[in-house]
């Protein structure tokens, strides 16, 4: 059944997410809170990533099984976000 798991690279999908966000021209004046920004925005989607993972290694596991689909229970707990 591992064969059926998705792994999420965290650390290009934080990157590739970091780069998505709609951000206007940074003066001298913001660029540390546009840094601030583009952090949290990072470490929030790894973290993310890091988690999603974690869940999918856990709800593969058989013990972990319920009639519930897999996806569903790992949006479900994504979604505490």
């Amino acid at each position: 059944m591992n064969e059926n798991k998705t792994k999420v690279d965290a650390e290009k999908f934080a990157y590739k997410f970091m780069e998505s966000i709609q951000r206007k021209d940074t003066n001298t004046e913001d660029i540390q809170k546009a840094a601030k920004e583009a952090l949290a925005a990072y470490l929030t989607a790894y973290y993310v990533a890091l988690d999603f993972n974690k869940l999918e290694s856990n709800f593969f596991n058989a013990e972990n099984r319920k009639n519930i689909s897999t996806y569903q229970r790992i949006l479900s707990e994504l979604n505490k976000y």
